[in-house]
């Protein structure tokens, strides 16, 4: 066993016993953001060697004050490989697999299989509900972690037996109703508090050291420097199958052709909408359950500063059930 490890295997109860679980059992990280930095570092630090990523982003300025595996000159280039090579320059024993595109309805099952843990370290709804759905399907552990503003929450879901996302949130929050990290914004200090939580969830879930938080949500608010730990009720939600429909079309700004072909749809903010007005419809993402009627028989393409609200309506257009939706998921500048 590495000498590099002595700190953690001269703790009670881990040993090398739990040391060899870490290097062999297969985790995932969806999302190398706040979350997935944080989490990858102190896993693959602790001794995990079999690691998997996923993320279609490339790292940009905003990325920075949070995104702790990523530096200015990573700016432009993939996520997924950035993580992977900071993460094997610090571990050079770690085999970390990369995935350069989204988790859908299209590729959860063959990829989630390959893996025997998942972490949730996405910034939407629909991939987390999508995560959940799918790991109950699989009956593979999901640790969950969220961040907002100053406020942070952490669980693990679906392990032996235990309650599931659905359980805690029955169904997907309306847009508008929470704000993302984009609009909202997010302190840094936050994110990383949340993933090292997440990390230190894993590694009890692997090892079995201390006690896992199964049926709890822990949640932390940084300007009282307070936190607590919430039960609920297990077992009140179904199983639901993630369904096989294709990802929303994605363009960018270049694809002019393409955009003028279709119908588009601006979800900003109304002060978004003030300060720079790109045309189209103006349907702000709050609003647009009101409007899905509206949009189901024209050739959509939606909008917004950075693609992340507008592949929220398109997945929610899509949902209503319209099969070919389009979003532009580039920076508006």
């Amino acid at each position: 066993m590495d000498d590099r490890f002595a700190r953690q295997l001269n703790l009670p109860g881990f040993g090398p016993e739990a040391q060899e679980l870490l290097q062999t059992t297969r985790v995932l990280i969806v999302g190398c953001g706040g979350l997935g930095c944080p989490s990858a570092m102190y896993l693959v630090r602790a001794g995990l060697i079999h690691l998997g990523l996923i993320d279609e982003d490339q790292v940009s300025e905003t990325n920075l004050h949070r995104q702790v595996l990523f530096n200015e000159s990573d700016i432009g280039r993939s996520k997924v490989d950035c993580a992977k090579e900071r993460l094997v320059a610090s571990y050079s024993r770690a085999q970390i697999r990369t995935y350069n595109q989204r988790l859908n309805g299209q590729n959860w099952e063959s990829i989630l299989s390959e893996y025997d843990v998942v972490l949730d370290c996405t910034d939407n709804f629909g991939s987390r509900y999508l995560i959940n759905d799918a790991c109950v399907y699989l009956n593979k552990p999901v640790v969950y972690g969220a961040a907002n503003q100053y406020e942070g929450q952490v669980a693990v879901f679906n392990s032996n037996g235990s309650g599931q996302l659905r359980d805690l949130f029955p169904e997907i929050p309306k847009p508008g109703v929470i704000q993302n990290c984009e609009i909202a914004g997010v302190l840094g200090v936050v994110t990383g508090l949340v993933g090292q939580m997440m990390a230190l969830e894993t590694i009890k879930l692997i090892t079995g050291v201390g006690e896992v938080m199964t049926n709890k949500l822990w949640l932390f608010d940084a300007l009282n420097s307070r936190s607590h730990v919430m039960t609920y009720k297990a077992g009140v939600a179904n199983a639901v199958k993630p369904t096989a429909n294709g990802a929303p079309t994605a363009f960018t700004w270049n694809d002019t052709e393409d955009i003028a072909a279709r119908y588009l749809v601006d979800v900003r903010t109304h002060q978004e909408r003030t300060e720079m007005d790109k045309g189209g419809l103006h349907v702000p993402l709050s609003d647009l359950s009101a409007h899905l009627a509206a949009l189901r028989n024209k050739p959509v393409v939606f909008y917004c500063k950075t693609g992340k609200r507008a592949l929220q309506a398109a997945e929610m257009l899509q949902e209503s059930g319209v099969d070919q939706v389009a979003y532009i998921d580039d920076v508006l500048g």
